[in-house]
């Protein structure tokens, strides 16, 4: 069985599918919803929920966040923080002109107290040193932008790399050169969760300085991180989101009809995995924050070497990590 999926709308005017309903699928509707040149919307989502990969459970007394954590560099220029602020889900603290000017680097903060496996607290001072050295090392990572080539292909290599030079100079004894490695893990796990990947081995050494560091102590929302996207939801018109609509293949540069649209040709058509098709001018793919080059180039109609060209071709790819919120 095939269908629109847009029976009721009114023929004519320009229509614009979204495929992919978290906050970037989500903040390109917004954009879009309230703009005359784009009269049909349609946001089309895989699952049950928009938001994505935020999603806030409140169990255990208080607020879990099962994916996004927090606004990383919460500052004027960060996209997340000026909607969060719009929409009234930040604090007097947070929202002060005295947190946006604090220049971090892009780092998250030190934590005020660590733990071993054990169960004993970690030296305050052997942890910043090992601060030191790991984001030290990060901000080298940022030199190689411009450069010819790079003496590794990934971040993480390059790290580990420089981190194994470190350690062939360490004259403590060995519990402590022990500790200072699984410290240094952990900032390193740290870095996957703000660079959105398993591994900082994934992430390319060569591009990774065109991310923006922006300023502002690194904030949480207090009442759940997925409040910013329900505000999101309801700020679009009634029925844009169509749920449980996972994609199986754009065609695209073709010219399609469609019975419910007589007299209309579109270029694009996306159908869908339960047979829907919906027809449309212009198509914003959204995807999955980390999504990885296997799974790209497995997608139906998508090859790796099409993914790479996407910017340069008639659609757009989107995606939040992008500036690094």
């Amino acid at each position: 069985m095939e269908s629109t999926g847009s029976v009721g709308e009114a023929p004519g005017g320009t229509r614009v599918l979204v495929v992919g309903g978290g906050i970037a699928g989500l903040g390109a509707a917004q954009r879009l919803c309230g703009h005359s040149a784009f009269p049909h919307l349609r946001v089309l989502e895989a699952t049950a929920r928009a938001g994505g990969r935020i999603r806030s459970e409140r169990c255990f007394g208080g607020v879990v966040e099962v994916g996004a954590h927090w606004i990383h560099g919460p500052s004027r220029g960060n996209p997340v923080f000026q909607l969060a602020a719009e929409y009234g889900l930040l604090g007097e603290k947070e929202l002060s002109e005295e947190n946006q000017l604090v220049e971090t680097g892009g780092h998250v903060g030190l934590p005020s107290v660590s733990y071993a496996n054990s169960g004993a607290s970690v030296s305050l001072q052997l942890v910043a040193e090992m601060a030191t050295l790991f984001y030290g090392l990060i901000d080298q990572t940022r030199e190689f932008l411009h450069a010819a080539e790079t003496p590794v292909p990934s971040v993480g290599e390059y790290l580990k790399k420089e981190i194994g030079q470190h350690v062939a100079g360490w004259t403590e004894d060995e519990e402590t050169r022990k500790l200072k490695l699984a410290v240094l893990n952990s900032f390193f796990n740290l870095e996957c969760c703000v660079s959105g990947t398993h591994s900082m081995d994934l992430v390319a050494l060569a591009p990774f300085g065109e991310y923006t560091v922006l300023p502002g102590l690194d904030c949480t929302f207090s009442k759940g991180y997925q409040g910013l996207t329900n505000c999101m939801m309801a700020a679009l018109p009634e029925d844009t989101v169509v749920f449980e609509k996972p994609v199986k293949t754009i065609h695209w540069n073709g010219s399609f009809q469609e019975a419910a649209f007589p007299g209309e040709t579109f270029p694009v058509s996306v159908e869908c995995e339960d047979g829907d098709r919906f027809p449309a001018h212009h198509v914003i793919v959204t995807v999955p924050l980390g999504l990885s080059t296997f799974s790209v180039g497995s997608l139906p109609g998508l090859s790796l070497s099409s993914w790479r060209l996407c910017r340069m071709k008639k659609y757009s790819c989107v995606s939040p990590r992008c500036s690094r919120e």
